[in-house]
């Protein structure tokens, strides 16, 4: 009986503790990097940051990285020889599932373009779970009047606004989903290339 306690003992301790290694390791954090229109963004993992996508639109470049520190991803930037004109932390995402939507196609549909969407909304990645279904509900419902022509990819949220990520045939198309969905829009771009690893 001794022994048998002993080995449920040590396999417990060893659960346990290779438990508690991964559990204790600090969550990746996110970043959206905004950078000059010409820097090279490598899609590649590169120690512990890891590129999530990148944007290229006309006067920036987008880029998102997952790292587990901003200190971490300072020095990649730096290695890296990439001057960040601004860098905010990622707080949350919000998608079109968010408020019981289907996902965007893997793909932009046949004539749309991909659009990225600042929204000045302080405090956005700290709203409550509920706010954030019902921006999404408003964003889906939006979409569903407006047709096939958008699709609602997905949003970063931080403490300052939003990054959203859209596919539409036209800019005109993207403002009218932000008046619809009462979403004003700080600023619109049509990426000009769109990558992820």
């Amino acid at each position: 009986m001794k022994t048998l306690c002993l080995v449920i003992t040590a396999v417990c301790a060893f659960s346990f503790a290779t438990f508690s290694k991964e559990s204790l390791a600090p969550p990746k954090r996110e970043f959206v990097v905004e950078l000059d229109p010409n820097s090279d963004v490598q899609l590649a993992a590169v120690g512990s940051v890891r590129t999530v996508e990148s944007f290229g639109v006309a006067d920036k470049t987008y880029a998102v990285y997952q790292a587990d520190s901003a200190s971490a991803l300072t020095k990649y930037l730096q290695r890296a020889g990439l001057v960040p004109k601004k860098v905010t932390e990622v707080k949350d995402m919000n998608s079109p599932e968010r408020g019981g939507g289907k996902p965007a196609g893997d793909r932009p549909r046949m004539g749309q373009k991909t659009y990225v969407i600042e929204r000045t909304i302080p405090g956005a990645g700290r709203f409550p779970e509920a706010k954030k279904q019902a921006i999404s509900r408003k964003s889906n419902a939006a979409i569903a009047e407006i047709g096939e022509s958008i699709e609602w990819v997905h949003s970063y949220l931080t403490d300052e606004g939003t990054y959203c990520i859209y596919r539409a045939t036209d800019e005109a198309t993207i403002r009218r989903h932000g008046a619809i969905a009462g979403a004003p829009i700080t600023k619109v771009s049509q990426a000009q290339a769109v990558s992820s690893p």
